[in-house]
């Protein structure tokens, strides 16, 4: 608890120096459903929800969204599980959000029957906001390429500011010129803080296909002392705590 204390201590201190408040920030909502809702629920997604998110961003509360599959889900898990991202310009634009009741071409009663229908197939929801550190070829007119790896980091909460240096100048441009990923980001959580949510960043690898994903998965290491210094120094300063393979299913802008 004294160290937490002390963490929040620092965090408040700094903030004046560090934050950015230029930075896009992501709203992903984790929607667990069952297997055996998935075809219907994303039936509801495709005829009203679509044209929901189409209207916020119509009203510019938000830039775009998008709704994923998490395709490796847990062993012996029955259900199928989404998640809903939302983009906004910046920390100013978060809580904007234009009353929506009716949608276009929709009847009133329809679009609540629909609404009933989809919220009723939720067993489990959950909530992380985070701000975007540096990307490429993530917000383009027709969205992020069509699979994904996002990948949970416990990072030093000492360290952030190295970690992010890190990410963003020497693996973003790295991985820009590799040209094997469409797309990546670096994100920070905002609102999950403490010992029992060691998640802190989280990042994202786009790629045009699921054989990519899995072939740059395929290989073997093999490093020479200097790389495996460098990589086990990395290890010191973050460490991958989850995984997830990620399939667009829909997409607004």
């Amino acid at each position: 608890m004294k160290n937490f204390l002390s963490l929040i201590v620092l965090t408040f201190t700094l903030f004046q120096v560090q934050a950015q408040n230029d930075e896009p920030i992501l709203f992903m909502w984790y929607g667990q459903i069952k297997t055996s809702d998935a075809a219907e629920h994303l039936q509801l997604e495709k005829d009203y929800y679509s044209k929901f998110h189409q209207q916020r961003v119509e009203n510019g509360d938000i830039l775009g969204w998008d709704m994923w599959q998490i395709m490796n889900p847990d062993v012996n898990d029955m259900t199928t599980t989404y998640i809903y991202v939302s983009l906004v310009k910046d920390f100013a634009s978060i809580g904007k959000n234009t009353p929506i009741k009716s949608l276009k071409g929709v009847s009133q009663k329809e679009w609540d029957a629909a609404q009933k229908k989809a919220m009723g197939h939720y067993l489990k929801t959950y909530q992380v906001v985070a701000s975007i550190k540096g990307s490429f070829g993530t917000q383009e007119a027709t969205g992020p390429a069509d699979y994904a790896v996002i990948n949970y980091m416990e990072v030093d909460p000492y360290q952030t500011e190295a970690y992010e240096k890190l990410e963003i100048e020497t693996f973003l441009p790295m991985f820009k010129d590799e040209k094997i990923r469409k797309g990546w980001a670096l994100h920070k959580v905002l609102n999950h803080f403490g010992s029992d949510r060691p998640v802190n960043y989280i990042t994202a690898d786009f790629y045009d296909s699921i054989q990519t994903v899995y072939k740059t998965r395929n290989g073997a290491i093999a490093l020479n002392d200097e790389d495996l210094k460098f990589w086990k120094g990395i290890d010191e300063i973050r460490e991958l705590k989850n995984s997830h393979i990620l399939k667009r299913i829909l997409s607004v802008r």
